[in-house]
């Protein structure tokens, strides 16, 4: 049979293809699914030309988002934390995903500035764990995620080692005179492997009560410091600082007692006829001392019969009397104290003043001092045979009253001629004695006076004392008027 050939039109056709499964192993051991397209096919020429397949690394919208989260790890090298640990989660977000999955089973690197690269896998949950093996404080780690054919590369915050500091430091004296040379000094150490171990070369500084800087000095080889205060007129807590870099800050508080020296200046006692002790001075400070003396309390007055003592108290000075500023920066002080001996010594001493609110300053104290010592004397006297005659009066009647004045300069009594006697009364139902008649010794000391008898009374005869002699008064006899 006979066939006759027949032109046929040119055909083209397209034929799908199946999506395949690629096992891409880009670092990566796991199979991912991929989506390659169907070739074109043209039947006229029989030729199959490729279409162009995407790159997993030509567009970030194509690829997993890779997040690291941290732990709240303890990155102190200290003797409770020997092995500091870096902990955390990683996760993966892919294309289009709205929450993320673990990045399990995963190599991750370790990047540490002492050990190098340190390849870590993953577990189910994405966590991963790297114990600091030897930690070295100021060391440097880096948890990264290398990038894949499916995942972007990502990195945690780097994360510094630092180790714990323990600092000792002392003061040469808690409680110091004004101007005494302090010191502080200590030692330095850092937690390493196996214990603490001193620290060369680390700075430290010392402050004053305010935040001032008072002093900054290295520690040497031993881990040991020592530095001279300056001086401090008020008491303070000295706070002692070191730290900064790849260590912790470690600090000391050093509380410090200042004693302010203090003199009694300008100091007199007298012994007035009326056996009453004057005294009047100045409480201040040493000279050269800053600061001011805000209070008398403490101050009082002492009295001994020889110069040397014993000392016995006469009384204590007024704390809250008025004063003004004298000396260097003090107050003055005066007064009136009765009178024990005739012949006595006097001094001024000040206790001194123990930490309290009322001192200058938070806690300054103020050193005890002692006055130069001052005699003060009168001679002792006495009226002896006092009479008064007769021993009751009519109306309108005259008395008379008699004795002698004395006084006792050394060893016995002798007579004071040429003073003046004063014949008083205290009349009957009062308490106020009034004089009447003024009288002088004869050469033997005795005295005498006749007058009428005004009222019923009680009588005595007095003598007001001289320069260097006490006043005196007689025995009282009563008379009453009839």
């Amino acid at each position: 049979m006979l066939f006759r050939s027949r032109a046929i039109a040119a055909l083209t056709l397209t034929v799908a293809l199946p999506a395949l499964v690629l096992a891409l192993a880009a670092g990566s051991a796991r199979a991912v699914v991929g989506t390659v397209a169907a070739p074109t096919v043209t039947a006229a020429t029989g030729v199959a030309s490729p279409a162009a397949t995407p790159s997993p690394s030509s567009s970030s919208s194509t690829l997993a988002t890779i997040t690291i989260t941290p732990d709240s790890d303890n990155y102190v090298i200290s003797a409770a934390n020997p092995t500091p640990v870096l902990s955390g989660t990683v996760t993966e977000l892919a294309p289009g995903a709205t929450s993320a999955t673990p990045y399990a089973s995963q190599s991750i690197i370790v990047d540490d500035s002492v050990n190098g690269d340190i390849s870590l896998t993953t577990g189910a949950d994405g966590s991963y764990s790297y114990p600091v093996s030897d930690p070295v404080a100021g060391e440097t780690i880096t948890v990264e995620v290398p990038a894949t054919a499916t995942s972007m590369a990502a990195a945690a915050p780097p994360v510094t080692l630092s180790a714990q500091l323990t600092l000792t430091a002392k003061l040469s004296a808690s409680e110091v005179k004004y101007g005494t040379t302090v010191t502080v000094s200590g030692t330095v150490e850092s937690y390493a492997a196996g214990g603490d171990t001193p620290l060369s070369g680390q700075t430290v500084q010392v402050y004053a009560g305010g935040g001032e800087l008072a002093g900054s000095t290295p520690t040497g080889a031993n881990g040991t410091f020592s530095t001279v205060l300056p001086r401090e007129a008020t008491s303070l807590e000295w706070t002692v600082e070191t730290g900064g870099g790849p260590y912790t800050t470690a600090t000391a508080t050093l509380p410090m007692t200042v004693d302010l020296p203090t003199v009694v200046t300008g100091f007199k006692a007298t012994l007035n006829p009326f056996w009453q002790v004057s005294y009047q001075g100045c409480l201040g400070l040493a000279t050269g001392t800053p600061g001011y003396v805000p209070s008398l309390a403490g101050l009082t007055i002492q009295y001994a019969a020889g110069p040397h003592g014993p000392w016995h108290s006469l009384g204590k000075v007024p704390s809250t009397q008025r004063s003004y500023v004298c000396g260097d920066d003090g107050r003055t002080f005066s007064g009136v104290l009765p009178g024990l001996l005739s012949n006595a010594y006097y001094r001024a001493v000040y206790a001194g003043s123990a930490v309290s609110a009322d001192m200058l300053g938070a806690g300054t104290g103020y050193l005890s001092s002692v006055s130069a010592t001052i005699q003060s004397w009168r001679y002792i006297d006495r009226i002896t045979g006092f009479k008064v005659t007769p021993h009751s009066v009519r109306k309108g009647g005259k008395l008379t009253v008699s004795g002698r004045l004395q006084y006792h300069p050394a060893s016995k009594w002798l007579n004071l001629s040429r003073r003046t006697v004063l014949i008083i009364l205290r009349p009957a139902g009062s308490k106020t004695w009034y004089w009447i008649r003024q009288v002088s010794t004869n050469s033997k000391g005795d005295f005498t006076a006749t007058f009428p008898d005004p009222v019923s009374a009680t009588w005595a005869a007095e003598f007001l004392g001289a320069k260097n002699l006490l006043a005196t008064m007689s025995s009282t006899v009563g008379v009453p008027l009839k």
